[in-house]
């Protein structure tokens, strides 16, 4: 057995024939006790700062990393953006240009509609006269003669009228198809509603000095429906020369007006007189 004693007398009187005695060094001074343990509280310091400087590093090497990729983002976006835009305002150009395209057909399309509406209407409006007409065609054909009006001339009151659609000169609508003669007031009124608004000739002319029909008939003794202070004569026209040629107005008065003045007229003849 060993027992460690610090005393040396006590240990060599009390146990000095029993135990061997084993000297023990003395204890390590307390300054190095405190040395030791500030060594390793640096050490741990020391360490702290080493993880916290790689973390540091590593943040840092993360954020720059997330930054580039960031401004990656942003150019990309704007290039995307740029391109989105720019293809939209194609499309809006190219769509505003086929809109307006598309409304002018449409435009067109609705013009050309009322036109061909307007001409049934009045295709309507003549059909029960175009049918006589035919009929009479085909009963002159049958019979070798009848006493109809040719096509697209009026029957009234035993005679057949053409109302033009276009305007020639007094001496150029008498040389197409002959003027309307004298007409009593019932005709006029007939005419009027196949002429109006315009003015139109009749065959009345006074170019030899004195007024007279174009069929013959008696200028002194037919009826008259001149307007007040008509004729006139009236000699103020620019290319010279006074008023020999005769016209119904609107209002179906009678007027002596310029001869090469351009304007609609009416013809007449006999329904017993075909062509």
């Amino acid at each position: 057995c060993v027992y460690a004693c610090e005393d040396v007398s006590v240990c060599a009187t009390t146990h000095e024939s029993v135990y061997e005695t084993v000297w023990l060094p003395p204890h390590q001074p307390l300054l190095l006790q405190r040395l030791c343990s500030g060594y390793r509280l640096n050490l741990l310091v020391l360490g702290f700062n080493v993880l916290m400087l790689v973390a540091i590093c590593v943040i840092g090497s993360q954020r720059a990393q997330l930054e580039e990729e960031l401004r990656i983002l942003k150019e990309n976006f704007s290039h995307f953006s740029s391109g989105v835009l720019m293809e939209l305002g194609v499309l809006l150009s190219d769509g505003g240009s086929q809109l307006t395209s598309l409304e002018a057909k449409l435009e067109k399309q609705q013009r050309d509609v009322k036109a061909d509406h307007a001409t049934l209407l009045l295709h309507l409006k003549h059909f029960p006269s175009d049918l006589r007409i035919l009929t009479c065609q085909v009963a002159f054909f049958q019979s070798n003669g009848t006493d109809c009006c040719p096509v697209n001339w009026l029957e009234y009151e035993g005679s057949c009228y053409w109302f033009s659609r276009s305007g020639k000169t007094w001496e150029e609508a008498e040389n197409f198809r002959g003027l309307e003669p004298s007409s009593p007031p019932v005709f006029q009124k007939f005419i009027l509603q196949h002429t109006n608004p315009f003015d139109t000739w009749i065959g009345l002319t006074d170019s030899d000095g004195s007024w007279r029909w174009v069929d013959g008939t008696d200028y002194q003794q037919s009826y008259k429906n001149w307007a007040a202070t008509q004729p006139d004569d009236w000699q103020g026209h620019e290319v010279g020369g006074g008023e020999d040629c005769a016209e119904v107005r609107a209002n179906g008065r009678w007027n002596d007006n310029f001869c090469k003045q351009v304007q609609r007229w009416v013809c007449e003849m006999r329904r017993n007189v075909t062509g």
